[in-house]
């Protein structure tokens, strides 16, 4: 039997996240935050919107990794530019 690499067990996923979403034309969109950067940005005390999200990456579901398909995006949102979407969004 080969060795194998597992993953630890005791790894906790998805810590110090604030999953923001926004549903839109019938879908839903997500996108992952710094919990504390969110309330911030939203104050408008916080200007930089790198350092509010952990990725500028616009998903379906966060939790399970789907990303969400440019068709989508294009839809509901009228760009495909996931930076301008993530401030849409969090907004």
């Amino acid at each position: 039997m080969a060795n194998r690499i597992t993953t630890p067990t005791n790894v906790k996923l998805l810590t110090n996240v604030a999953v923001v979403r926004m549903k839109k034309c019938g879908k839903r969109f997500e996108i992952a935050c710094y919990k504390n950067k969110v309330v911030n940005w939203r104050n408008k005390t916080e200007k930089d919107i790198d350092e509010v999200l952990q990725t500028d990456t616009v998903f379906t579901n966060v939790s399970k990794g789907q990303v969400a398909k440019r068709e989508e995006l294009v839809a509901a949102f009228g760009t495909e530019d996931q930076l301008e979407i993530c401030k849409i969004v969090s907004s």
